[in-house]
């Protein structure tokens, strides 16, 4: 992606925007049959610090904000339920999401993202090297 222009300030507040894109996506995450389960062992009672905590995340990766100060790659480590096939569902509900609510341009710079944020962890969680092949061939 080349580059990304924000839409007009009157019309588009990017971090409140960043903020009702990150609320749709959770509360379709907490329905979704697959996904529901997972967070709702991992995030109990208020939800809120974890959406606050969202919303700088995706302001800094779309806005270079630097208002989230996490390690994204450890907390996701720990969830041992987590199969690669779970990130196709997020990916989904993402982009759905973006899509009803940014002009498409503004959408795919934040599924572009998220697709690249995926691939991170999904290579930080399931990648693992194979053995070593045998030069001398046994």
């Amino acid at each position: 992606m080349t580059g990304f222009a924000l839409p007009p300030r009157r019309r588009w507040s990017a971090p409140a925007s960043i903020g009702a894109l990150v609320r749709q996506f959770y509360a379709r995450v907490r329905k979704d049959q697959r996904l529901g389960p997972i967070f709702a062992r991992e995030i109990t009672g208020d939800w809120e610090p974890h959406l606050d905590k969202m919303t700088d995340f995706w302001c800094s990766v779309v806005l270079k904000s630097g208002d989230y100060h996490g390690r994204p790659v450890p907390a996701h480590l720990k969830l041992k339920d987590v199969t690669e096939a779970d990130f196709a569902i997020w990916l989904a509900l993402f982009a759905e999401t973006a899509a009803e609510l940014f002009a498409p341009e503004t959408a795919a710079v934040f599924v572009e993202r998220a697709e690249r944020i995926a691939t991170s962890l999904k290579l930080a969680m399931f990648f693992r090297l194979g053995p070593a092949p045998n030069p001398g061939g046994a």
